[in-house]
This record gives structure tokens, C-alpha cells and sequence, in this order.
């Protein structure tokens, strides 16, 4: 690269750059007046991810267990997901998901989880673990 100089013998390439890297950062600068959009509705978020993780527990569980408030399990010797919700902490539960769904149940396949799978299944499982709204 050709060595550019000013009257006064200073490189302008680094004067040059220096400014512009001001002057870019200086456009990144956020306005305290400036209306920045809220993030979306996190309850629609969870609403969304529930209804993902129950789609996802009729394909992948609902041939063994019952996954809904008052059904039976097809399986008998396979627990209700709601029982399983109540009696195990939201926490273990989840790891134990990621960790890879192993028992010493000879009929519950071995499952391995996606992350995704993970939180949907669990956003689900916690509307399992509330009581159930009344009828209207």
C-alpha cells in the first residue's frame, strides 16, 4: 500500500481510520429519548413453547403415558406425566431430560432430547403441574 501523507508529513490512512471508527461508534450510540421496543410477550412466549411441548408429548409419549389432566396410560405400568410432574422437582426433571431419558424400565426406550424439545416439554409439563381451571 502506498504511504499517504498530509502537509505536515502525518499518515492520514490512521487519521482517516481513527476518525471513521468515531465516527461509526458514535452512531451506535442509543438516544435515552429513543423508544426502544420491548421484548415480545414473555406469557405468549410460554403459552407457545406449552403448546409445542404438548404436540411434542402426544408423538413422543403418549403411547405408554397418560399426558393430560384426568386421561388413563395406554401402558399401565407407565406413571401419568402429571404424577411424574408432581412428584419430581421442575429441576431434576429437566436434567434428567438433557441428561437422556434412561430407566430401569424395560419397556421405556432409552430417548435423548433436544435442548428445544427440553424447554417445550417442560413449558407443558408446568401447565400439568397447576390445577386446572374451572369449567364455564
Amino acid at each position: 500500500m502506498a504511504k499517504t501523507t498530509g502537509p505536515t508529513g502525518w499518515r492520514l490512512a490512521p487519521t482517516l481510520a481513527s476518525t471513521l471508527v468515531l465516527s461509526v461508534a458514535g452512531c451506535g450510540a442509543v438516544d435515552s429519548r429513543q423508544v426502544v421496543p420491548s421484548p415480545p410477550d414473555s406469557g405468549q412466549t410460554r403459552m407457545d413453547a406449552a403448546r409445542r411441548g404438548q404436540a411434542f408429548a402426544v408423538t413422543a409419549c403418549s403411547g405408554c403415558h397418560a399426558i393430560g389432566r384426568a386421561d388413563a396410560s395406554p401402558l399401565a405400568a407407565a406413571p401419568p406425566l402429571r404424577d411424574i410432574v408432581v412428584r419430581r422437582d421442575p429441576e431434576s426433571l429437566s436434567d434428567g431430560f438433557a441428561d437422556g431419558l434412561v430407566t430401569s424400565h424395560p419397556a421405556m426406550p432409552d430417548y435423548v432430547f433436544r435442548a428445544s424439545e427440553i424447554d417445550d416439554l417442560m413449558a407443558w409439563l408446568e401447565t400439568l403441574r397447576t390445577p386446572a381451571p374451572p369449567p364455564s
